[in-house]
């Protein structure tokens, strides 16, 4: 039987004088686990390649990564975004393939940077760093580094909820920023409970769920299973 092919965003690096494609084992050892295969994406030499890139995949994951640059979305306290950014062609290339695959109705799922990169793209922004801007904030991990685990509530009332069928859930979190203005369309679906948001959807879509937590990282959960499954099915 062919499986679904996942196209996975990827991290955009520079190394020894040139930029390399790179994509985490956690993010595709996820997708393979949950009966996919994953596909790393490649930055085209232009960008009418797009809908081209986009008709040959299934469905699109969104990954992890750096901080979005504050010009992009106008931030309030740029001197708080960590100094490692995603480059302009990583920006420009995974905001052009969600809105490509949104037209064409394919299923996303966001993760981290990728549910802050969507919101910014629909016209929303950041807070820049949460253990600076946050009232009480819990404890959200070490961005880049080891992740926390806390709860979140899941509004029922939400495409999230029917994936998961469960109101409150366990997460692994490792990141500094969260959404702060919703962009255009934007509902939030789950809450920590600080009231960060940590997950949103796209009213009147039924192809779009976005988490600040790494389900990836909790492979064995149940949660994450089923949110991978989702993106396959």
């Amino acid at each position: 039987m062919k499986k679904p092919l996942i196209g996975i965003t990827p991290y955009h690096i520079e190394r020894k004088g040139s930029f390399w494609n790179a994509t985490k084992e956690e993010y595709y050892l996820s997708v393979w686990e949950s009966g996919g295969c994953p596909v790393t994406l490649n930055h085209p030499p232009n960008k009418e390649e797009i809908p081209n890139i986009v008709n040959q995949i299934d469905a699109f994951l969104m990954v992890g990564g750096p901080d979005v640059p504050a010009s992009v979305y106008g931030a309030e306290n740029p001197s708080l975004i960590d100094q490692d950014q995603m480059s302009k062609e990583r920006e420009s290339f995974d905001r052009l393939v969600f809105l490509e695959t949104i037209k064409q109705n394919k299923k996303i799922l966001a993760i981290c940077l990728g549910m802050q990169h969507v919101n910014i793209v629909l016209g929303g922004t950041l807070t820049e760093d949460i253990p600076t801007l946050v009232p009480d904030a819990i404890d959200h991990g070490k961005f880049n580094g080891k992740h926390s685990l806390h709860t979140a509530q899941i509004f029922k009332e939400s495409l999230l909820f029917d994936v998961l069928q469960s109101d409150t859930i366990r997460v692994a979190s490792t990141h500094h920023q969260c959404i702060k203005k919703l962009g255009e369309s934007v509902k939030v679906t789950a809450r920590s409970d600080d009231k960060v948001v940590e997950a949103i959807e796209i009213e009147n879509k039924n192809n779009f769920i976005g988490v600040q937590w790494h389900p990836e990282l909790l492979k064995e959960s149940k949660e994450s299973k089923k949110l991978f499954s989702w993106l396959q099915s």
